[in-house]
């Protein structure tokens, strides 16, 4: 069972005030993207990490005590790798409830590739208590596309099962999330009616679309030969369309992400004043800290120090500096995009694109 409503509501209402802790300038983030494998069961042309050397991984041990060492957390963000290869994963979201008991969001991808796995430790996780439990199924286009760009045969057929499996369960919010590159971009209304031929609700406000982006330090990417979509404005139209009118703290999120990704395809440059490491951070499968997904620079290792002993150091104020001077990399990957916009609401709500 999932959390009860007053937990639910001290939950939101608590990251809510972190969020308000950002504005007024906070360097205590709220949220934190956690990279807990390298290994993955597809081959995908647009992320490497399947060729990295695989390493030691952190233990659901380790991950609850540096993660009880930083309570301003209120937001995870597990990822990988294919977080499903490991055997243990009902284990790691345990660890991170117990340690951050004022958790209001715990969400994370999946390639779709293990159903029987997946559900089963999902169907587990969904009696922790969480108060949202948010899960994307990972999708490239149509299956013979799916399947060329994962580097899979039957990639599709098994994301399919799996998704409509996860949507059949109860306390857990389940999307599919589109990546979009020049190899893709095309190709989104043949994916939406693929995917309507195995899910005859599926609508719009179920895809989650956000762009290509290149990483050494996490994707290992920067040589892999993809390159973001030139332009998609059909496409964003009706995504957009479908949230019109709506209130909904997802939408809302998505709405401002799909309605400033025209201006960040013209600059490379993020629409917003980007909040990494004051709303967010970035820790790798080995436990180096990073400011986010794009920006590389290692500021120290959580099994050595406790987090905000790093975030406290000269290091990490110079690379909040080249942030908020956006002399950074520069993304708007929703890694960093997401709680961006959140930290920046309202007025991010209603940000246009500039010309």
């Amino acid at each position: 069972m999932g959390a009860g409503p007053g937990k639910t509501l001290r939950a939101y209402a608590g990251l809510a005030g972190r969020i308000l802790g950002t504005r007024l300038g906070s360097k205590r983030p709220f949220k934190v993207t956690l990279v807990l494998t390298d290994r993955c069961d597809c081959r995908c042309k647009g992320c490497l990490i399947w060729q990295r050397e695989k390493r030691t991984e952190l233990t659901p041990e380790q991950i609850g005590t540096f993660l009880r060492a930083a309570p301003s957390l209120r937001w995870v963000n597990l990822t990988g790798g294919e977080l499903f290869l490991r055997n243990d994963m009902v284990e790691v979201a345990a660890a991170v409830r117990d340690a951050l008991p004022n958790l209001a969001v715990l969400d994370f991808p999946t390639t779709g590739q293990r159903t029987d796995v997946i559900l089963r430790d999902v169907e587990r996780m969904t009696a922790l208590g969480i108060p949202k439990l948010v899960l994307t199924c990972s999708i490239e286009g149509p299956p013979a596309l799916h399947d060329e760009l994962r580097g899979r045969p039957g990639a599709f057929d098994n994301m399919i099962a799996t998704y409509k499996g996860l949507r059949a369960l109860d306390g857990v919010d389940v999307y599919l999330g589109m990546t979009l590159s020049e190899a893709n971009a095309c190709a989104v209304d043949d994916t939406f009616a693929a995917v309507r031929e195995h899910v005859v609700d599926f609508d719009w406000r179920d895809l989650h679309i956000n762009v290509y982006t290149e990483s050494g330090h996490y994707y290992a990417n920067l040589d892999a030969g993809l390159r973001r979509p030139a332009e998609m404005e059909n496409v964003l139209a009706r995504a957009l369309k479908s949230r019109e009118g709506s209130w909904h703290p997802t939408d809302l999120i998505e709405a401002t992400y799909l309605r400033l990704l025209p201006e960040y395809l013209r600059t490379g440059r993020s629409p917003l004043p980007c909040k990494a490491l004051r709303a967010g951070v970035f820790i790798d499968a080995q436990g180096d800290v990073h400011p986010c997904t794009v920006y590389g620079r290692k500021l120290g290792n959580v099994l050595e120090t406790p987090l905000y002993e790093i975030l406290d150091t000269a290091e990490a104020e110079d690379a909040r500096d080249v942030i908020e001077r956006d002399a950074c990399p520069g993304c708007w990957s929703p890694c960093e995009a997401n709680p961006t916009i959140v930290a920046t609401a309202p007025e991010s709500l209603t940000r246009r694109p500039r010309s």
